[in-house]
């Protein structure tokens, strides 16, 4: 790919600089300050079109807020705006859009912050936010995410995620009676891509096969969908309980294309991935204002 570099455009609008004050230099009128004037304003506005992005191409991304924490009702906010209140254990808040970038999300119950952090939202990221405590069931709550991967899948296959947000240590989560994954720490999970089917979910302690902490459940997954389980609560208080929500996935075949991109050089580098660069528009009117302005220039110097 061509590399272009910014400077070599203010090298360009300095000389039409040096050009206009030459060719004005040389001219007597009424308009002289006037036009001067212009011509600078345009150029700085020009200048700037030329490096600005706007506030909306660093893209926005979904997040889907899971609450975990079992005899608490929660009011949720996202950099301070209420989104959802009275969210009970096991409720899911969201598709929530949101720009990319630091998101601060807020969790409160009765006006009192009862966890409060800070994520971070990648452009087009699709995210689980789960509120939950952490292995120690009288620790404070805790906010971990999950990165949601929206890829295709085979037309007859299923993704699954079983995510261990429980009050308890590490764990063995067991899919049909086979252990998948071994000694799962509390915010861990597990993620596999299986045949459409219902499947028999169980988590166990670690090394063990009882007593069962959650289970088993009788848990279909969709073909061409990512199935997300998160198990929540604390075994020894009887508030074990698992939140089931999913995502349609795109087909792994590639549909028909409706722009080809036919070259990365030249004037085909501001298109990627079917989209044009936000800076090419701007540019162009900018270039087109900058020749106004000279047009202008010369009209009235003339005269």
């Amino acid at each position: 790919m061509r590399e272009r570099s910014v400077f070599g455009s203010f090298r360009r609008v300095a000389e039409t600089s040096s050009n206009i004050k030459a060719m004005i230099s040389r001219s007597r009128g009424p308009h002289y300050r006037r036009v001067i004037s212009l011509a600078l304003a345009v150029m700085i506005a020009a200048a700037t079109a030329l490096l600005a992005v706007p506030a909306d191409a660093a893209g926005k991304g979904v997040l889907h807020v899971i609450q975990g924490l079992p005899g608490r009702s929660l009011d949720i906010s996202v950099d301070g705006r209420t989104v959802a209140r009275g969210v009970k254990a096991a409720e899911i808040v969201g598709p929530l859009d949101v720009a990319a970038g630091q998101r601060k999300v807020t969790a409160r119950e009765g006006g009192k912050v009862v966890i409060e952090r800070v994520v971070t939202v990648g452009a087009d990221s699709n995210l689980d936010v789960v509120v939950h405590r952490p292995a120690a069931p009288t620790a404070a709550p805790v906010i971990t995410t999950y990165a949601n991967k929206l890829t295709g899948i085979p037309k007859d296959k299923a993704a699954l995620r079983v995510a261990h947000t429980a009050a308890v240590g590490p764990a063995d989560i067991r899919v049909n009676g086979k252990v998948l994954f071994a000694n799962v720490a509390n915010g861990e999970s597990l993620d596999v891509v299986v045949p459409a089917g219902t499947y028999s979910v169980e988590i166990v302690p670690a090394g063990a096969t009882s007593p069962v902490i959650l289970g088993p459940l009788a848990l279909p997954v969709k073909a061409g969908y990512l199935t997300r389980v998160f198990a929540i609560g604390e075994p020894n208080s009887k508030t074990m309980n698992v939140t089931v929500t999913s995502l349609r996935l795109p087909s792994a075949g590639s549909d028909r294309p409706n722009l080809v991109n036919t070259g990365t050089g030249g004037q085909a580098a501001g298109l990627v991935n079917g989209e044009q660069s936000p800076v090419a528009p701007i540019a162009l009117v900018a270039l087109l204002l900058v020749g106004a302005s000279l047009l202008t220039i010369r009209k009235v110097v003339r005269r």
